[in-house]
């Protein structure tokens, strides 16, 4: 038994914090199995399982599966746990009663009806059948979680049933116990379907009928009526059923005595000579099936004591034929992968080539592109260059009056000529100030007539000649 499934990349996610489904008021929970600590807890809605279960008996003869949609978390504590809220069927598959193939239009009608949902619903597993085959997983269902459903948190669901038995299988992140077997689940609904849900998972386990299931159409919820039990039955009724039996195996054999004891000839001859036929052809049947296990016996004691074999080696060879079979089935699904893998590449490729044509043309454009504005700058050089040409020849015509105005000593601004007209002149007005200056203080300054001595002269001489007659005067009166 193998499954073949191919899918693309999906998408990883960190967990978010949420809270548990058993610690929401909301919903009623109960445990399938016996869950214990060290499992990683999953929660799986009611419908979805029995969409699932549903599903799975569908048809016994060969191999079903699909995917399970829902969201990797972590409660407050950081403890994480998985949530599956929906599933969906596969379609368009290949399968047996020993293998299981997603073709590539499988895996697109999923991708499709997985993008209908929100974002929130990721793919947190994958699920399928083994019909008689018990609950395991092969070694290429292996392949697949190891490539498709390889996060810490994915999930495996596998469903017998024939033997009516199911399980989740979880990562452990061990080298030698890479993935292992839960020791139960978690299922939940509403709480208004507390009564609802206990029942179905005594069904599950066994313990009573298993209720119907429809799926609804567009998403309808489903409505289930809960009857009363039956009463207990009462004790003497097995013991007539028992009579009953008993009456009827007594007829059967007065009628089968009657048979035997009639002479031989007529209608009854030839039922006799049926039954005979009948109870020697099972006879033969039982002496063969004794006879070809007793072979087994021999042959395996024969190699034992002649070879030194282990006891139980031609039963463990018909194990190893048997798992040879497996091996090259799962090398052929193997093979199916690799040429399904190769033609995915080959489609990249001519896409990659359709790029890579439409990279050159667009290449080509911008180089046209580029090669015209290269012309342009070409040009505007060229037209630079000429105007240059053009302004040092009105430079040069330029010069001469330019000279000129240099030399001028009012020229502005002004040059070294005009600076040393400029000085002179400065201090030239600086002298005349100076002298102005001095020459009018000179003027007007007091003068002491004790350090002058004037000689008499003509003008000192009504003076003296208005003193004498004080004079005279004075020694007149004396």
């Amino acid at each position: 038994m193998s499954d073949d499934m191919q899918f693309g990349e999906v998408e990883e996610s960190q967990p978010q914090q949420n809270l548990r489904p058993d610690r929401n008021r909301h919903f009623a929970v109960v445990a399938y199995g016996q869950p214990v600590e060290r499992d990683l807890p999953i929660f799986v809605d009611l419908d979805v399982l029995l969409d699932m279960e549903a599903h799975a008996a569908s048809d016994k003869t060969v191999e079903l599966g699909g995917v399970m949609l829902g969201g990797h978390y972590e409660d407050a504590e950081g403890q994480p746990f998985v949530v599956i809220s929906d599933s969906l069927r596969a379609e368009h598959y290949e399968s047996t009663k020993g293998s299981f193939k997603f073709t590539h239009d499988t895996w697109e009608k999923i991708s499709r009806q997985r993008d209908e949902f929100p974002a929130e619903m990721q793919m947190a597993g994958w699920y399928h059948t083994h019909p008689d085959w018990g609950v395991f997983l092969s070694g290429m269902d292996m392949f697949i979680c190891d490539n498709f459903f390889n996060k810490p948190l994915d999930v495996a669901y596998v469903i017998d049933p024939c033997r009516l038995d199911r399980a989740f299988f979880m990562w452990t992140g061990k080298p030698k116990e890479r993935i292992r077997r839960t020791g139960g689940f978690f299922v939940t609904a509403s709480r208004f379907r507390q009564a609802e849900l206990e029942q179905t998972v005594q069904a599950l386990e066994g313990k009573q009928a298993m209720p119907s299931y429809t799926p609804g159409s567009a998403g309808s919820p489903n409505i289930y009526v809960q009857s009363p039990p039956p009463p207990p039955k009462p004790a003497w009724e097995g013991m007539a059923m028992m009579g009953m039996l008993a009456l009827q195996f007594c007829l059967l054999s007065l009628i089968a005595w009657k048979l035997l004891a009639t002479p031989d000839g007529g209608d009854s001859a030839v039922a006799k000579l049926s039954l005979e036929k009948e109870l020697a052809a099972r006879a033969e049947a039982e002496q063969l099936a004794h006879q070809s296990q007793r072979d087994l016996l021999v042959m395996d004691r024969v190699l034992q004591e002649v070879k030194g074999t282990d006891r139980g080696l031609v039963e463990h060879y018909r194990e190893e034929m048997n798992k040879r079979k497996d091996l090259e089935l799962a090398l052929r699904n193997s093979q199916a992968v690799q040429e399904h893998k190769f033609a995915e590449f080959e489609a990249s490729l001519k896409k990659l080539e359709r790029s890579n044509l439409d990279q050159a043309a667009v290449i080509e454009t911008w180089e046209a592109k580029n090669e015209k504005l290269h012309a342009e700058n070409t040009k505007l050089a060229d037209d630079l260059k000429l105007r240059d040409g053009q302004i040092a020849a009105l430079e040069k015509q330029l010069q001469p009056a330019a000279d000129e105005v240099s030399t001028s000593p009012f020229a502005w601004p002004p040059n070294g000529r005009t600076w040393w007209y400029l000085g002179g002149g400065i201090i030239v007005l600086a002298a005349f100030g100076f002298a102005g200056y001095w020459f009018r203080n000179q003027a007007h300054a007091p003068v002491d007539e004790s350090l002058v001595e004037s000689p008499p002269s003509a003008v000192d001489s009504p003076a003296t000649e208005t003193a004498s007659p004080e004079k005279n005067s004075g020694k007149n009166v004396g």
